[in-house]
């Protein structure tokens, strides 16, 4: 490449990792990649053993030279090594895929990027959620967003390591952990609200949103959603017009234009009653909520 946006080299106290070869503009698509195996969750040890054989020469070097954390449980190499690097293939997928180059993301609870999987070019996709300065290194998130520390440290000992990223080896944790759980009691109550008391649920909405931009702003595009479906339904047009575009370009951020959740908001964005219970309630004035 003339200008390559990474570089894979070592990473203190973590192997290898990625770093950015020169400045990443947030929103920038980093790496679109093809798998390098498919990993079947609920198969058999020896089915994903099989698969790993199945691999060319070539292939089997790269796959080998990814981290096991798995080794001193006594499993296969081959499937601690798939244990350790597999993601889904989507949100809550059983199936995933282990990446010669993705795989070598390291872990951060304050990541830059995000990752996502286009069902449609069968790709992995990774995004800048950030601007990355050259030599920085590029990390992502091994966990579900709005995790409390403990939630986190505990999630991570699948990787058997303890994150001293920036947001936990700090002081200032527990503020940072009352954050998010404020954030998961606004979540439930936007859903709790939706028939009774839209007004309140939009509210929350908001009160959620001010929250993430508290804690780095990212992780918002959910919430945008739940904004635009709820105007949608109750027919305020208008302001339901205003968040789907807050989501059209979040999800930009997040997954890109290539991506299938994209084009399903773009949809919205170009007509905010194509939303399939669009129209559903009477009208109410949710400006301002």
């Amino acid at each position: 490449m003339d200008d390559p946006i990474y570089i894979i080299k070592d990473a203190p106290n973590r192997g290898r990792g990625m770093f950015a070869a020169r400045d990443i503009k947030r929103g920038e698509c980093i790496i679109a990649e093809s798998p390098l195996l498919y990993a079947r969750n609920n198969s058999s040890m020896t089915g994903n053993t099989a698969a790993v054989e199945a691999l060319s020469k070539k292939n089997k070097k790269y796959f080998y030279a990814l981290h096991n954390a798995r080794a001193d449980e006594g499993i296969p190499q081959d499937f601690g090594i798939i244990k350790t690097n597999a993601l889904p293939l989507g949100p809550g997928a059983t199936d995933g895929a282990v990446y010669r180059i993705i795989s070598r993301i390291n872990h951060s609870c304050a990541p830059n990027v995000t990752y996502s999987w286009n069902s449609r070019t069968k790709k992995e996709y990774v995004y800048a959620i950030k601007d990355i300065p050259e030599g920085n290194e590029i990390l992502t998130s091994y966990l579900l967003p709005f995790m409390t520390r403990a939630e986190r440290q505990e999630g991570l000992q699948t990787f058997r390591f303890t994150c001293r990223c920036e947001i936990c080896d700090v002081d200032s944790s527990e503020e940072h952990d009352a954050i998010l759980k404020r954030i998961s009691q606004c979540s439930d109550l936007i859903k709790s609200y939706v028939v009774t008391n839209p007004r309140k649920s939009i509210g929350h909405v908001r009160e959620a949103l001010a929250l993430i931009d508290k804690i780095g702003g990212n992780g918002k595009t959910s919430y945008y959603h739940d904004a635009y479906q709820i105007c949608a339904i109750y027919s305020n047009f208008d302001l339901a017009q205003e968040w789907a575009d807050l989501q059209l370009e979040s999800c930009r951020i997040e997954e890109g234009e290539e991506g299938v959740t994209y084009a399903r908001f773009l949809a919205y964005s170009r007509n905010p009653k194509s939303h399939p219970q669009a129209g559903y309630c009477r009208f109410v004035d949710l400006t301002g909520a």
